[in-house]
């Protein structure tokens, strides 16, 4: 799909029966992990671009004034755990920091209802403040600075989880990442491994983002990616 029009054209097929949506977002700074997600995890049908409208009667946010908001799409179906019929989204890493800042999930025509949401995040990319040697400095870079896309994902409401990229096992690893990101013990903190060279191994890319992921020699762990959405499964089943 390379005619911009073709996105616009482009509805998603909401007519299965029970068809649910999740959200794929970026925590750390690496804009293009969400669709690398999306890609390994739903590679035929490949994602597409996909425009939605805003639903509110109010004009739409200065940065969207067109009243569309750009999003990667993919079909997922019916994947394993998941009882409904699943369809993921995500935002275009060029609009995600104006599209976080001013407005949320509510505010858009999805045409399905989204009950999760993951956030991954990559160590490489997730550095923690620096350390000062002042004293009085010290102490104030030790309180935990806001995450803006974790604050809004938090202001949605809906399960989440966390997909922690290329993370170690030791114990005071996830302790330290919550405590930096004020994130909760009952919120999933899920590792996995880096961002793959994708000139070795499987290829696992395809269709219309293939070109941009073999540039960037990127891909995103297919296996990982599962047990990232059964345990995003298994908090919204909770929260139920």
């Amino acid at each position: 799909m390379n005619n911009p029009s073709d996105a616009q054209r482009f509805t998603i097929n909401a007519m299965h029966g029970h068809d649910a949506g999740v959200w794929v977002c970026e925590g750390s700074g690496l804009g293009l992990s969400p669709t690398l997600f999306l890609q390994a995890l739903c590679p035929d049908p490949a994602p597409r671009l996909l425009q939605v409208k805003w639903k509110p009667a109010g004009a739409p946010p200065r940065p969207f004034q067109s009243g569309i908001l750009p999003l990667i799409y993919s079909e997922g179906g019916r994947i394993s755990p998941w009882p409904y019929h699943l369809h993921l989204f995500s935002p275009q890493a060029p609009v995600s920091q104006n599209f976080e800042q001013t407005s949320g999930l509510q505010d858009w025509h999805l045409r399905v209802p989204v009950i999760g949401i993951i956030v991954i995040f990559d160590k490489k990319y997730d550095r923690p403040p620096a350390t000062l040697s002042l004293k009085p400095l010290f102490n104030r870079s030790q309180s935990a600075k806001p995450n803006r896309p974790l604050e809004w994902v938090r202001a949605q409401h809906l399960p989440y989880v966390v997909a922690a990229l290329d993370y170690d096992d030791a114990p005071t690893t996830e302790q330290q990442f919550r405590n930096r990101h004020d994130l909760a013990t009952d919120i999933p903190f899920v590792r996995g491994p880096a961002l793959a060279d994708a000139r070795h191994g499987d290829d696992q890319t395809s269709g219309m983002f293939s070109t941009v992921f073999e540039r960037q020699q990127l891909v995103f762990d297919r296996e990982f990616a599962k047990v990232v959405l059964s345990t995003l499964y298994q908090l919204v089943e909770k929260a139920r």
